[in-house]
């Protein structure tokens, strides 16, 4: 597997429509997305954001199935592997909710997962 790509992740549910800003890991503002181009290929988002825990996000456009995702114990971290097997630009929304209240959600707009076979 290859060095994980990660991005710290901060979301203001303060607001009717959530906000989420990505750093990428040079602290640089981004929009979350990716390009993968190698097999096995690990994203990290690690959120920042105290009181909020990541859920099961909303993958789609996955036609070769390339996308597995998994929470940390925690809840802070969601690990995405890529198998980058067939191209294709997936769809992942990231989601979080309140660690006091799991039931509410708050999705974010569509980071884009590009793969690139090598």
């Amino acid at each position: 597997m290859t060095t994980p790509i990660t991005f710290n992740v901060e979301v203001d549910i303060s607001t009717p429509k959530p906000t989420y800003t990505y750093q990428n890991s040079a602290g640089q503002d981004c929009d979350g997305s990716v390009t993968v181009t190698q097999r096995s290929t690990e994203i990290q988002y690690t959120l920042t954001t105290a009181g909020l825990i990541f859920v099961p996000p909303q993958i789609s456009n996955d036609t070769g199935n390339n996308l597995s995702a998994s929470i940390s114990p925690d809840g802070l971290v969601l690990s995405i592997v890529d198998t980058d097997v067939t191209q294709e630009e997936a769809t992942l929304i990231l989601v979080v909710a309140e660690a006091s209240n799991p039931g509410v959600h708050y999705p974010s707009p569509d980071p884009q997962i590009r793969n690139i076979p090598s």
